[in-house]
């Protein structure tokens, strides 16, 4: 254990020390005096659209730096899967985005992009229209159900916050109605969870719901004590954690089955009801909640431009990030489609890579307004770390692998590192606490979706 610990802080360290580097690194202000007034338009306020304007902040104060997004906070999508598993309080993932803009010298504006004219140059937003000189797309993207339309109707989608609270609350009303039935079939059917998908998401989403319910079942719910759940992942690639190394994904898949999940590989979801699952082997799972965790699309504005698309509507860049034919135009995240020139492969979609991807597409701005030339994005992998479940997890930085609870706190500092706002990490290491030593909060969030707004 002391091994493994070492290891831990030195790997954990190292990630997180990297990514406050890059984050924290203050410049002088260095732009000439004709950079004055050059309007930058940032469209997302995700990882990638934050770590953009981050470092254009850095640059001085003569840009005029503009972020829109349709919410007013940043979703720290990572611990999505927690909200919905009851790990953490939903608004906690929420970390408000006026806080953190107001003190960067940032203009931040509330609104939907309805269109993007890159020949006018232009930005159209529900109330008026935002004019640029350089521009960065980071819209993010949504579920991707491969064209199910079933799968569409019946699953439960795991990407916004809302769906967090949905997939939580769904989850508390199967185990109320699980306890209230006397039907032996009912309550073998309200007790079986589906998840379909095998990437991190996927991964986590089962690993934090056997958790659950193995803790709940036990203690919260006297009549379902000793009743039998399952929770089981479908996955349709051969490994889980396609685009992780094989090492990690044994490890993912061994400490999974130790939880409890049945996975499946090789496995595809053919049809979604709100009674069952077909497979393409033939089976039919009986189950009320399938989660759906396979694969995202780029967001519908970022697909719809008029230029060269690649997987999933994501939008292919060049090696600078620029949307093709377009060199005041760049494209990061979700939205783009960058291959990695060492391993020919495009860059996965993670947090991780955004933020990177922002930071040089923000710098490439810089240079160019500086006379100098851009320079090529280079991805670097500095680790990868799963959650998978109750005080375990996944780790890797570099060729080591790090299993069990030392994993699982590497998670938690990697995360607890990339959360910008202080009251935000204090509440989630809170609810992380609280759940430790204490009771799991099962309490239904009454939301109204259709309270009209201001």
């Amino acid at each position: 254990m002391k091994n493994k610990n070492s290891m831990l802080a030195l790997g954990a360290g190292a990630l997180s020390g990297y990514a406050a580097a890059r984050l924290l690194i203050a410049s002088k202000p260095f732009l000439p005096a004709n950079a004055r007034g050059t309007r930058v338009v940032i469209l997302g306020a995700g990882f990638g659209g934050l770590a953009a304007a981050s470092t254009l902040a850095r640059a001085g104060n003569d840009l005029q730096i503009t972020l829109v997004d349709r919410h007013n906070y940043h979703l720290f999508t990572p611990m999505l899967y927690q909200a919905a598993t009851c790990g953490i309080v939903p608004y906690d993932a929420a970390i408000p985005v006026r806080n953190w803009s107001g003190r960067n010298h940032i203009i931040f504006r509330n609104g939907t992009v309805h269109a993007i004219d890159l020949d006018k140059r232009v930005v159209r937003l529900e109330d008026t229209e935002l004019a640029y000189d350089y521009l960065i797309v980071a819209l993010g993207s949504t579920t991707n159900f491969f064209g199910n339309q079933s799968a569409q109707s019946n699953a439960l989608a795991l990407k916004t916050l809302e769906d967090g609270i949905v997939v939580r609350n769904h989850i508390i009303d199967t185990l109320e109605k699980a306890a209230a039935t006397k039907n032996a079939q009912e309550r073998r059917e309200l007790l079986t969870y589906v998840v379909v998908g095998g990437g991190a998401t996927g991964v986590e989403t089962a690993g934090a719901l056997a958790g659950l319910l193995r803790q709940v079942l036990a203690t919260d719910y006297p009549t379902l004590r000793g009743q039998h759940w399952k929770v089981i992942v479908l996955d349709s690639a051969p490994k889980l954690l396609g685009h992780m190394s094989q090492e990690m994904s044994s490890a993912a898949l061994c400490e999974l089955k130790n939880a409890g999940v049945d996975v499946r590989l090789n496995t595809k979801a053919n049809e979604v009801t709100s009674e069952y699952v077909a497979t393409d082997s033939g089976e039919s799972i009986r189950t009320r909640t399938v989660v759906w965790a396979t694969g995202v699309r780029a967001a519908e504005l970022a697909a719809s431009l008029p230029t060269e698309h690649g997987q999933a509507g994501s939008i292919t860049v060049d090696e600078y990030l620029h949307i093709k034919g377009r060199e005041n135009a760049y494209a990061i995240g979700d939205n783009a489609q960058f291959v990695n020139a060492k391993t020919k492969k495009p860059v996965p979609l993670l947090a991780a890579s955004a933020m990177q991807e922002g930071e040089a597409a923000a710098r490439n701005i810089v240079r160019r307004l500086r006379g100098r030339r851009e320079r090529s994005f280079q991805y670097h992998n500095l680790g990868n770390v799963v959650s998978v479940g109750t005080r375990t997890g996944v780790a890797q930085f570099g060729g080591k692998v790090i299993t069990g609870f030392a994993g699982w706190l590497a998670w938690r500092v990697v995360h607890l590192a990339r959360i910008t706002n202080m009251r935000n990490q204090l509440a989630t290491a809170l609810d992380w606490t609280t759940a430790y030593f204490y009771d799991v909060d099962t309490a239904r969030l009454e939301v109204q979706p259709n309270v009209r707004a201001a």
